[in-house]
């Protein structure tokens, strides 16, 4: 169940993507007004997993004589890291504010530039909480001693598959490491083609871990079954 409703955020966040995404592309049309940067900094934010930086970017435009304001750079998010968009967007800088011509308080910096975050997202989620209902369904099975069905045998070959690629990381974990600190670096740069990828790595070496870890785990259940 809990599953099926990660799997609707995910198609949700999909479909709220591609919605920001026919709005983005339409904002090459849109009429302009002068504005100008009023707030350009970065934000941290404290929690129990470290600290995140964020970029606050604020600037005003008139239309017709009133003053509107906004903080939207790139309609559906935008991918430059913290730091690059405050240097990019600096305090009383003058840009030219796209707005849409049917209600002028939503506008944008950065017109026709096409954003695929919430796309990305949504798939990885969606397709993320399938995998891993078949999973679990196909650990559950396993663990009651069921017959394997062909659906369990896919789900079941691919994970070995992976986890055998991943033998020689399995005894040197220094690997994860190196993967999550040039992770780390890399969001210092604009480069966030080759960040994804690096977390993306870290990510699946991780989970191949824990689940080769679970199933040694019930492995180790069923030799005690067996011996009692």
């Amino acid at each position: 169940m809990i599953w099926g409703f990660v799997g609707l955020v995910g198609t949700a966040l999909f479909g709220y993507g591609h919605i920001k995404l026919q709005e983005s592309r339409a904002s090459v049309d849109w009429p302009t007004a002068n504005g100008r940067i009023i707030t350009s900094r970065v934000e941290s934010h404290e929690s129990e997993d470290g600290t995140t930086y964020s970029a606050d970017i604020v600037y005003v435009y008139n239309v017709e004589g009133t003053e509107h304001s906004s903080d939207v750079v790139v309609i559906g998010g935008h991918e430059y890291s913290t730091h690059n968009v405050v240097q990019r967007y600096p305090v009383d800088k003058n840009v030219t504010v796209s707005y849409a011509p049917d209600d002028a308080t939503n506008a944008v910096l950065e017109p026709g530039v096409e954003s695929y975050m919430f796309q990305t997202l949504g798939i990885g989620i969606a397709a993320g909480s399938l995998f891993f209902a078949l999973i679990f369904n196909t650990l559950l099975r396993v663990a009651a001693g069921e017959e394997r069905s062909l659906l369990d045998k896919l789900v079941i070959y691919p994970v070995k598959g992976l986890w055998l690629s991943l033998g020689f990381g399995n005894r040197h974990p220094f690997i994860l490491a190196v993967l999550v600190t040039a992770g780390i670096y890399l969001s210092t740069l604009d480069l966030w083609g080759l960040e994804y990828v690096f977390a993306t790595a870290a990510a699946i070496y991780l989970l191949v871990l824990i689940f080769a870890l679970y199933f040694k785990f019930l492995g180790w259940l069923s030799s005690l079954s067996e011996k009692s």
